[in-house]
């Protein structure tokens, strides 16, 4: 009896009330042949996102389901990272959304390059009203040379990294609810010695709800980075604390934009909807 053969390429998606973004997402994932297994996270939807995602599965053989009880991107990533097949396992976010050649960039990248452990990609955003801001960012920093190569971080919406990697750093990741959980991840590989790199051909476009977000939990937000910096024994640099200030500050100017956005009629509203910090609420 011949056994089936190893999936090379999972991909994982923590998922909590996703119902209005999931089911796309789970198209353009399942419509690659680079990509073998998908696997949702729910984290304990309210919402539906359970029913929507079996439903999909039943005609969609690449895609399965598992439950995380423990609330957080934390255990609910490291859940199925577990559960993940593949030789390679890539993560992204139930509101974005993956290239159509998503999944090939990410394994011709590491088949080629062998002493590459993970890699983050490239995300503009698919619900923005002034989503080209971010877009002529990302091309002046290509025009000036400064994307792909080795870099400290992951980015959760864009990223993947070897199974052999996990194995080696699962133990270490922290599953505290305030922690941020790429740097978390990155600081893990960069410790052990662990290449990441940064693929430019390798993107996405991921929700701008988070920009909905107050000024002060945004800095709330931006501070877990620096606990998480020195939760690790990173020493909390002057560098460090100006990247926390400029990202704070280029997110207030931006909100009073995004304070009125409806990001599922994209147009503006005077009762827009709840904000949401993270991917998982």
């Amino acid at each position: 009896m011949i056994e089936p053969q190893q999936p090379t390429l999972s991909v994982v998606i923590p998922a909590l009330n996703e119902a209005d973004s999931i089911e796309g997402c789970l198209r353009l994932l399942v419509a690659q042949e680079a990509i073998d297994e998908v696997i949702v996270v729910d984290n304990g939807s309210t919402d539906g996102t359970p029913e929507i995602v079996r439903t999909f599965a039943a005609t969609n053989p690449k895609v399965e389901i598992i439950h995380e009880a423990r609330r957080g991107i934390p255990p609910a990533r490291n859940a199925g990272f577990d559960k993940a097949r593949g030789d390679i396992i890539a993560r992204t976010d139930a509101d974005t959304l993956v290239s159509a050649n998503w999944g090939r960039v990410i394994r011709d990248y590491l088949d080629t390059h062998p002493e590459t452990s993970a890699v983050a990609g490239l995300c503009t955003y698919h619900d923005s009203p002034i989503g080209f801001l971010l877009k002529f960012g990302l091309w002046i920093q290509h025009r000036r040379g400064k994307l792909g190569g080795q870099i400290g971080n992951l980015y959760g919406p864009n990223m993947a990294l070897r199974r052999t990697a996990w194995e080696q750093v699962r133990e270490d990741t922290q599953v505290r609810i305030d922690v941020a959980e790429d740097l978390d991840l990155a600081l893990c590989l960069s410790k052990r010695g662990l290449r990441i790199d940064q693929v430019e051909q390798m993107r996405a476009q991921t929700s701008a709800r988070r920009r909905r977000t107050s000024p002060g939990r945004w800095w709330k937000f931006q501070m877990i980075g620096l606990r998480t910096l020195a939760d690790h024994n990173f020493g909390v640099t002057r560098q460090a604390r100006a990247i926390v200030v400029a990202s704070w500050a280029s997110h207030t100017i931006q909100w009073p934009i995004y304070r009125f956005w409806d990001f599922d009629r994209k147009r503006f509203a005077l009762r827009p909807g709840v904000e949401r910090v993270s991917a998982i609420g």
